[in-house]
């Protein structure tokens, strides 16, 4: 029987909750507004100078509605979501708010947005230089034009744009989520009170679009920050979701809550961008709640992707065009990042099959539909199930945990552009888009809350790289695990929530974190499992690790990669700062596309600290010498091993990439000579049906399916699929490959640039991963080392769109 962890481990039971003191699924329709931690001013009928706010509230009384009023009980009913719009935010959900609005997209339409007279005269004037149409033609077809592009996309805007029926369907969609996140996660979504009366506060100081920013790695992250907006007496936000959501009757719902829908590109469709520009500026003038995930798509192994800078331009101009040229000098944009953290993300099993190469599932009201069902069919009976020789089996367990909502530090848009340099105030958009992404995304990073499964899970994989174990006792893994909570306190002590949770950890007794360890396999994994009886882990599949891994490796990335080195150099009469700089400078250029290295601010993680750090901590030496550079030593191997593995699948996965591309261009190579072919260059194109990868998405699965054939890579971390996406864009920025598109702009393509250069960069790669027979002296000498840096200290422009493209793969 699975012990009761509740009272066995009462030194632990509120580590969780540290910082978050409010439950959102506890009691929602018993009482569901949370008293906020400063008093709501009642002294006016509406904080908002929007005009036309309309401040009184009209029930309705129809049939499903009294429905709801009788499953929540009137009182409390009446209570949902009663206050925020009629008295502290813009009234979105009245007849006269609807209307303004549908008015002022159909006038931009019709009359008002001059850009789109401008494209359809550009149009009809090259059909006039084409001599497709006559000059007294001219003035009739721009008409018809017209007609057909305002047409066109009012039909758009009825698919793709909130409607905001009433707060009665809020308070009814409450009551049903509510009913059904309370079965789902029965362990609760935690928040701070104090976070969220902080952004209330500021809010009321000065009312403007507060811009919620969330982490995404999961579709529930749109759904838990409305319930939070409902329970703490906030407005609801319109968020921007991917077209992909909109799907039959599903699509009408998330609209009804404020979703507008977008294309994942806007392949070139000349009025699309502007036209959602126009929907986004009428929210912010009217001081309405926005969402954006400046991810773009969801994370599917814990880490933070890069930025996605197409929603952040749109917000950047709208807030330029209503200073300068709309003289709206109070204008402005509260810009709030937001970490959101699952122990168990319920996506988790299709993710697996994703990193693993499978297809995206699709979604589908079905799919949706499936999930909330789930919810009320859950077993009564959850425990834990052995086998007869003890190992627990949670094949058929629905496992889930629980969430953590943490806001971070919120600022307004004008702090950050009146800080530009007068450089970055002559870029293109008059912002530094990309400094803008990294500063929200650092900002969620540093509230990122570390859950003990995450911790568990890094230390399980730490053990099982560093010994290449299997099964093992728990008791080895303890002090790795002890090795490894010390390493994130040290990247922690700013942080109030993850320090306390960590040195809580540190004073568990041996026994207290054997069964600390238990539970979280217990409660979490499907593939590590362990043995009741006698107290041993069994890892079957390494790829679930590495989701709880990547919620803590961010911290001590930087870290890993200058042990890596270091164990690397170890001996060498040169492993001085400037040759491991110059390793380090190329091996976070490797990672750039995988971390945010770019714009970091925090001290910790610069060379010269890190290795001052580390000969503090005795982990390495440092040898004088008057005549060079001091020369660094491994003192405690172990130690450095243990971290160093933390980082090598980042750097195996380009060897699974490239090598597997070369053994293709070989293959290509010898099929085009017998058929005589000549090729310009050395450029190759891996399209060949033959070879079965004809799309960029067919070769990704492609290189999976060899490198599981072949296995050639002990981890499987290294061939899982986000990680080779974000390889192969490393390449393509560096042209070496090109990544391009059919006309239809529905299917990617690899064209191989620098046959000779991708070459050079497999052969430093094998040597830095120490792969093959003879060891030569590349990484020693800098010369060699030198070129490698010529080849990847490269950062060609992309467009906005092409960054979005990774997400299709």
């Amino acid at each position: 029987m699975l012990p009761n962890l509740q009272e066995s481990m009462s030194t632990t039971k509120d580590i969780s909750n540290s910082d978050f003191d409010v439950n959102i699924l506890e009691d929602p329709l018993v009482d569901p507004n949370v008293t906020l931690k400063f008093p709501l001013p009642i002294d006016k009928e509406t904080y908002i100078d929007v005009a036309d706010n309309v401040k009184t509230v009209r029930q309705s009384f129809n049939i499903l509605n009294s429905a709801f009023r009788l499953i929540a009980g009137g009182t409390v009913y009446d209570k949902i979501y009663s206050v925020p719009e009629y008295r502290y935010f813009t009234n979105k959900h009245s007849d006269e708010f609807r209307k303004k609005f549908k008015d002022y997209m159909n006038n931009k339409l019709e009359k008002d947005d001059t850009k789109l007279d401008e494209i359809i005269y550009d149009l009809i004037n090259q059909e006039l230089n084409l001599k497709l149409i006559k000059a007294s033609q001219f003035k009739e077809r721009f008409q018809a034009v017209k007609k057909y592009m305002v047409e066109f996309y009012k039909q758009q805007n009825e698919k793709n744009l909130p409607t905001f029926p009433s707060h009665n369907f809020v308070r009814s969609a409450y009551v049903t989520v509510m009913t059904v996140m309370s079965k789902l996660f029965p362990k609760g979504v935690w928040v701070s009170n104090n976070d969220i009366s902080r952004l209330y506060k500021q809010y009321l100081d000065d009312p403007m679009s507060i811009i919620f920013l969330p982490s995404h790695q999961s579709h529930l992250d749109y759904i838990i920050l409305h319930l939070i907006c409902v329970r703490f007496q906030m407005a609801t936000p319109a968020v921007i979701a991917g077209e992909n959501l909109n799907v039959t009757v599903l699509g009408g719902l998330l609209k009804n809550l404020g979703a507008i829908f977008i294309p994942r590109t806007f392949n070139n469709e000349l009025y699309t961008e502007r036209n959602l520009n126009n929907v986004i500026e009428f929210i912010l003038v009217n001081k309405i709640p926005f969402e954006v995930f400046v991810e773009g798509t969801r994370s599917r192994d814990g880490k933070l992707l890069l930025p996605k800078y197409g929603i952040l331009k749109s917000l950047s101009s709208i807030y330029l065009k209503q200073r300068q040229e709309e003289k709206n000098h109070d204008f402005n944009l509260l810009f709030q990042p937001i970490a959101v953290t699952y122990e168990r993300v319920y996506e988790n099993d299709s993710f697996l099959k994703e990193l693993k190469g499978d297809d995206k599932t699709q979604e589908s009201l079905f799919g949706t539909v499936s999930v909330a069902a789930s919810a009320f069919l859950l077993k009564k009976d959850n425990s834990v199930i052995f086998d007869n020789k003890g190992w627990n089996d949670n094949s058929e367990r629905t496992l889930t945990g629980k969430i953590f909502v943490k806001f971070g530090d919120s600022f307004k848009i004008s702090e950050f552009i009146d800080n530009q340099s007068e450089v970055e105030k002559e870029m293109p958009d008059g912002v530094n888009l990309k400094k803008l992404g990294f500063k929200i995304l650092h900002e969620i990073n540093k509230n990122s809350y570390i859950p003990e499964v995450s911790i568990i899970g890094t230390a399980i994989q730490a053990y099982e790289s560093f010994t290449n174990k299997t099964v093992f006792p728990i008791s080895e893994l303890i002090p790795t695990l002890r090795i490894v909570v010390t390493a994130l306190l040290r990247e922690n002590e700013d942080s109030v929530t993850n320090s306390k949770i960590l040195r809580d950890m540190l004073v568990l007794s041996d026994e207290k974190l054997t069964e600390l360890v238990k539970d979280q396999i217990y409660s979490f994994f499907r593939y590590i499992k362990v043995n009741d009886k006698q107290d041993v882990i069994k890892v079957e599949s390494t790829i679930e690790l590495l989701y709880y891994k990547n919620l803590t490796i961010h911290l001590i990335i930087k870290r890993c990669l200058v042990m890596y080195i270091l164990l690397l150099l170890n001996g060498c009469p040169n492993c001085n700062h400037r040759v491991v700089g110059k390793i380090f400078y190329i091996l976070t250029g490797f990672l750039k596309n995988e971390f945010l290295f770019d714009y970091d601010e925090n001290d910790r993680n610069e060379l010269s600290f890190i290795l001052n750090d580390l000969v503090d901590m005795q982990v390495i030496s440092k040898t004088e010498s008057s005549y060079s550079d001091s020369v660094y030593k491994v003192v405690d191997e172990d130690y450095v091993k243990l971290f160093a593995n933390l980082a090598q699948p980042f750097l195996e996965s380009y060897i699974v990439l490239i090598s597997n591309i070369l053994e293709m261009t070989k293959n290509l190579a010898s099929s085009y000579a017998k058929k005589k072919q000549q090729h310009a260059r050395d450029k190759i194109i891996l399209d060949d049906d033959e070879l079965k990868y004809p799309t960029t998405k067919g070769l990704l699965k492609y290189i999976i399916q060899e490198s599981k054939k072949n296995q050639k890579f002990v981890s499987l971390e290294s061939i899982n699929k986000q990680y080779l996406v974000s390889d192969l864009y490393y390449l393509n920025n560096l042209q070496l490959v090109q990544i391009f598109k059919n006309k239809a702009k529905t299917k990617a393509f690899v064209q191989i640039m620098n046959l000779r250069d991708l070459n050079v960069l497999n052969d430093f790669l094998h040597q830095l991963l120490q792969l093959g027979t003879k060891k030569k002296n590349l990484l020693t000498n800098e010369v060699s080392v030198n070129y490698i840096i010529d080849i990847t200290d490269k950062n060609f422009d992309r467009d906005y769109d092409d960054l979005r493209l990774a997400s299709r793969l």
